[in-house]
């Protein structure tokens, strides 16, 4: 009697989770075969007689060290953050003398610290776990919970930005060349977002920012450690970002962001350089930031507070390598008519690297950013239509299979 009780428990048991499996892959396709489907307009570099430069205006004495994807101890630690709470995630970038560390949990935003000024609500937002298309959501307003685990097209991709963006004040593709969640070439055609993750230790994004400004879009960088494990001095002051900001407001952060008064700093590579974190400490105090980026003419002049620089390169169309000059106080470049954007890139002293935000072509002073997508309705309505007809059809070969074994049922 025991082992029949025991034998029904398992029966019903596992029904009720293959059900449950069943309702999980049906609501998973229905998410993929809900979206839209995308049309794309053709991209065209930036162009027209104005220079847009983002630090034209900047005062070098309000860089603020900042850092927006890291991740603390949630879901009983399945999501690796298992020993970052986050008392110890204050207490280490303290030390390292950030003026902000925002907390990025998977699918959830961190109230910590929330009373104060400098609180940005933001959390990384993707369930993906073979192709990690995922996105950081900065200021974000609430939780997006729809996403496409499996494999993505460029459709989905861009309605997931366009989703994200109606409650987030900014949505970042976030490490795009770790496991190919975002592809090079989908840069050239994605839009409606500002920020990139060009520096992540899990795979940095350059060549996709190359591509998203050769192609017009106007996307600027910014650096984070993707910490999981706070109490691994390796995987802290890896990378950073360094905003303009005469304080730590919300609003004011997210002014300079939106204007590209920002950078990337890749810090450190502990792979060359093992640090310890005092060490670490000692030498983010002390880094070097720029001072000027100043456009005189058509001349773009750029300095930082080191005595001299190790290499300035100057980056132009589809990553082309347009000037290099080495061991020098100050450099500078006269852009050309042909130069469609003009990026920057500081080694600084062979182990702090600064990527600099582009100087950008526009027909006026009003920058006018283009959108290429828009929802294809025909195509849509076509596909949502096939999708019915294919369901009914299925439904339907199911039922009539059902009625035949029990026809032949009866008749045995």
């Amino acid at each position: 009697m025991t082992k029949k009780k025991h034998s029904g428990f398992w029966f019903h048991f596992g029904r009720t989770m293959a059900a449950l499996g069943i309702l999980l892959l049906l609501l998973i396709l229905f998410v993929y075969l809900s979206v839209p489907t995308y049309s794309f307009k053709e991209p065209r570099p930036f162009s027209g007689e104005y220079l847009y430069n983002p630090y034209q205006d900047m005062n070098p004495d309000q860089w603020k060290k900042y850092h927006f994807h890291c991740h603390s101890r949630k879901y009983f630690g399945l999501t690796n953050g298992r020993k970052s709470t986050e008392a110890a995630i204050d207490s280490v970038y303290q030390v390292l003398g950030y003026d902000h560390y925002g907390i990025s949990d998977y699918m959830g935003i961190n109230k910590h610290n929330a009373d104060k000024e400098d609180y940005i609500p933001a959390y990384e937002h993707g369930y993906g776990l073979i192709r990690k298309t995922h996105q950081i959501c900065i200021g974000a307003e609430s939780v997006y919970w729809p996403d496409f685990p499996f494999m993505q097209n460029l459709s989905m991709k861009q309605h997931m930005i366009n989703k994200l963006g109606e409650r987030s004040r900014f949505v970042m593709p976030a490490h795009a060349s770790f496991t190919k969640g975002y592809k090079v070439s989908d840069m050239k055609w994605l839009s409606n977002y500002r920020l990139i993750e060009v520096v992540n230790p899990y795979g940095n994004a350059i060549e996709h920012w190359d591509v998203a400004l050769s192609n017009g879009h106007r996307i600027y960088a910014l650096g984070d450690d993707d910490t999981h494990n706070i109490t691994n001095v390796h995987e802290v002051c890896r990378n950073l970002t360094m905003v303009n900001t005469p304080d730590l407001k919300a609003e004011n952060v997210y002014d300079a962001l939106e204007k590209g008064l920002c950078y990337a700093v890749e810090f450190d590579n502990y792979y060359y350089h093992p640090l310890t974190l005092e060490q670490k400490a000692k030498e983010a105090h002390a880094l070097d930031h720029l001072t000027q980026a100043q456009l005189v003419g058509d001349t773009l002049f750029i300095q930082t507070s080191a005595e001299t620089m190790r290499q300035v390169q100057f980056i132009g169309q589809d990553g082309k390598l347009l000037k290099t000059e080495e061991n020098v106080a100050t450099a500078q470049y006269v852009i050309q008519p042909e130069d469609t954007y003009v990026r920057t890139r500081i080694d600084l002293n062979g182990r702090n690297f600064l990527y600099l935000n582009p100087v950008t072509r526009h027909p006026t002073s009003i920058v006018v950013d283009r959108r290429l997508d828009s929802v294809n309705y025909s195509q849509t309505i076509l596909y949502w239509v096939v999708y019915a007809v294919a369901f009914v059809a299925f439904v339907w070969y199911l039922i009539k299979k059902r009625k035949e074994r029990k026809t032949d049922a009866d008749a045995s």
